[in-house]
């Protein structure tokens, strides 16, 4: 496990990088859900709704912030530098262009979210709409094939319900930015401003984005997340595939915020002991940059403990899961249409 193409390849997913972070998690997940994919359609459902997600995760989000933070800080007459700065490193500008700087953070994260938040509702819902184009399936038991149904293609009615979804994001997307600029711009009032400045602290202290535009985990867990499993909900086309959202996200959200963590801690624990390593050492964990520059004998100890805790945490956590997951909502929606169809089929039968 310690050989340079393995090294290489994990080193090479081992990035903050938006193209890197794509490629790793999206290929992960999408590999291993279309592996029990019931059906083509479903297949083709998963592929636009993973591509979709990660896309406006790791594209749209970081460009919207880093785009936003130029035209803001211009419109409120401020460094775009010092606009990219948090606010704990602002605390010694001066009173009046700190003003200024709450108020365009304030603007830009309404704008970046009253953006991204309705694009990311609507992944769903457009994912439903483009089977529907295709096979004129609306039914969730139709498109993961526990019925049948005969095949048309209904691209003119997609299409306007398509066209109607749009419209109506896109509403909510001008209401959402425009309320943002509009509380911003009220601040510039003294009175107005005393009020609104706990408002404008704490969006920013929690809600604000780094210097490069990257969003964090907090972006994810109070707005982003959220609006993705609002979206799926909305788009549920029967009870199954209600309940298949309800079990998804039961088990995929608690993991992502703890279990993930603590599967990671555990799987470096075990190898840092058996190789005698610490790459993991005082709840930090060493990356191949800092490993690869230590002493050759020091070095392919830990870049063993690295190979087989980075890789299996990957497959855990992406792969594994996503796959166990898929295979519980396979199994248990077969066994309630199952027994579903069974007490229809009993109702239905003439009382002798």
């Amino acid at each position: 496990m310690t050989g340079g193409i393995v090294t290489n390849v994990l080193k090479t997913m081992e990035t903050s990088s938006s193209v890197g972070m794509f490629a790793r998690d999206t290929g992960g997940c999408l590999i291993a859900r279309l592996g029990v994919a019931r059906s083509f359609d479903e297949a083709r459902e998963i592929t636009f709704a993973e591509v979709s997600e990660s896309a406006a995760f790791y594209f749209a989000a970081p460009l919207l912030a880093k785009g936003t933070a130029g035209a803001f800080s211009k419109a409120f007459g401020v460094n775009k530098d010092t606009f990219s700065k948090s606010l704990e490193e602002l605390k010694n500008t001066d009173i009046k262009t700190l003003q200024k700087i709450k108020r365009g953070k304030f603007a830009q994260i309404f704008a970046v979210f009253g953006l991204m938040l309705p694009a990311v509702f609507g992944i769903a819902p457009l994912r439903n709409l483009l089977t529907y184009s295709e096979t004129g399936k609306e039914k969730f038991t139709n498109v993961v094939e526990l019925e049948k149904t005969e095949k048309k293609k209904h691209r003119k009615e997609a299409g306007k319900k398509a066209s109607a979804l749009m419209k109506t994001l896109s509403a909510i997307s001008v209401l959402s930015v425009a309320s943002g600029i509009g509380l911003a711009a009220a601040g510039k009032n003294a009175g107005i401003y005393k009020k609104l400045e706990p408002v404008y602290n704490t969006v920013s202290k929690h809600l604000g984005f780094t210097k490069s535009g990257d969003l964090t985990l907090a972006h994810y867990g109070a707005l982003i997340y959220p609006a993705s499993i609002a979206g799926y909900f909305y788009g549920s086309r029967d009870k199954y595939e209600t309940l298949e959202n309800a079990r998804r996200f039961a088990i995929t959200v608690p993991l992502l915020f703890w279990g993930e963590k603590l599967i990671q801690n555990t799987i470096y624990k075990a190898f840092d002991k058996k190789f005698g390593t610490k790459v993991r050492e005082n709840g930090e964990i060493k990356s191949y940059k800092e490993i690869l520059k230590l002493p050759e004998k020091e070095r392919l100890r830990f870049l063993k403990a690295k190979n087989l805790s980075y890789g299996i945490t990957f497959f855990t956590n992406t792969m594994l899961i996503a796959m166990a997951v898929a295979l519980l909502n396979r199994l248990e929606t077969k066994r309630k249409f199952d027994k579903d169809s069974a007490q229809k089929s009993h109702a239905a039968e003439p009382i002798r």
